[in-house]
């Protein structure tokens, strides 16, 4: 009972030190296999990755799925993908073979993805990805893939809440610098930015550009070189923005007094480190890590949605059936100013 936190009421203080006492003298630890026998449940849970646990920008993901789990007492054991020659399948087939209570499964991107094949009755998280319920070539089970909770940034409101602040600041002639292949991050961003330009009365300016800063470079010289070139500009990343940056840099234009930039990610020792410090829109990578991990939980009965589904509550299995949008919000710093007066 001492070793087990089961002492109220039971065994004195005096007896509970002697116990903990001899425990650590002896080096005496639990089996994790004897108790997980008992309850039924081993306590660990199976996070699939593509390249999180090896990238320090999107790892925020995993490090607060892992602290959520931590204070429920549970342990995540990680499959990195592109530290090993297995599938999302294979992945899943060995986590459940070393019978992890539940599966959480994210992907550095936000994309979409065929349905995963788990072991029936094994709950499963999805995390910055959504099954792709058209790709019928991979057997994609709509009903499944309904069952299941995915949690995804706010990409449209992120990009909406961007062209609001250049719209605020007195901005017209805005453009962005746009995904230059088919993305689901790259759809939504887009989509954000011409819905708030609409709003605001303004014709959208998108130019398909890339996702690196050489991309950005090479288009906003272009821009910079036009008769009457934009005074804010939104691009698709934050490295594309810092190439924005650099030509504004190389062309003698200054950035916020005559040029405004915004990014998006808000990139882990990059934003706040250009010149100037990006205003950008932050991906909430912990917030949705966090919030898959404990919706995990809440299925298996654990935690604060655990108790909300014993009492009835919206939690558990019920909650689970939803996709959850986790807002972007705005990171303001030094690339933003008021519109140049003419």
């Amino acid at each position: 009972m001492v070793l087990n936190g089961r002492t109220e009421g039971t065994v004195s203080t005096a007896n509970q030190k002697r116990v903990l006492d001899a425990a650590a003298e002896l080096g005496y630890t639990r089996s994790a296999l004897a108790i997980s026998l008992k309850e039924r449940r081993t306590r660990t849970i199976g996070l699939i990755t593509d390249e999180i646990a090896t990238s320090p920008f999107a790892g925020r993901m995993a490090r607060a799925a892992s602290l959520a789990a931590a204070r429920e007492n549970y342990m995540v054991i990680t499959m990195d993908l592109s530290l090993r020659d297995h599938t999302v399948d294979d992945a899943a087939r060995l986590l459940a073979e070393r019978q992890v209570d539940g599966l959480i499964y994210a992907t550095m991107g936000r994309i979409r993805v065929p349905l995963p094949k788990t072991p029936p009755g094994l709950p499963l998280v999805l995390l910055n990805c959504e099954i792709d319920v058209s790709d019928d070539a991979n057997g994609a089970d709509s009903d499944a893939a309904a069952a299941l909770s995915t949690f995804l940034p706010d990409d449209r409101g992120g990009a909406r809440r961007a062209a609001r602040r250049l719209v605020d600041t007195g901005h017209r002639r805005i453009a962005m610098l746009s995904d230059d292949r088919i993305s689901e991050a790259g759809r939504e961003r887009e989509s954000g930015f011409r819905e708030e330009l609409a709003t605001a009365g303004i014709t959208p300016r998108v130019i398909p550009t890339g996702w690196q800063m050489d991309d950005g470079y090479r288009v906003t010289s272009r821009l910079l070189a036009e008769e009457e070139p934009p005074t804010g500009l939104f691009c698709i990343r934050d490295r594309v923005a810092g190439g924005a940056l650099h030509a504004a840099a190389a062309a003698g234009v200054d950035v916020p007094r005559e040029l405004s930039v915004i990014g998006f990610d808000d990139e882990d020792f990059f934003a706040e480190r250009l010149t100037p410090p990006l205003t950008t829109i932050a991906l909430p990578h912990e917030e949705m890590g966090e919030q898959a991990m404990v919706a995990l939980l809440g299925v298996l009965g654990v935690g604060p949605e655990g108790d909300r589904a014993a009492e009835g509550g919206p939690a558990g299995a019920a909650a689970a059936s939803r996709a959850i949008v986790v807002e972007c919000p705005l990171v303001e710093r030094e690339s933003v100013g008021i519109v140049p007066t003419v």
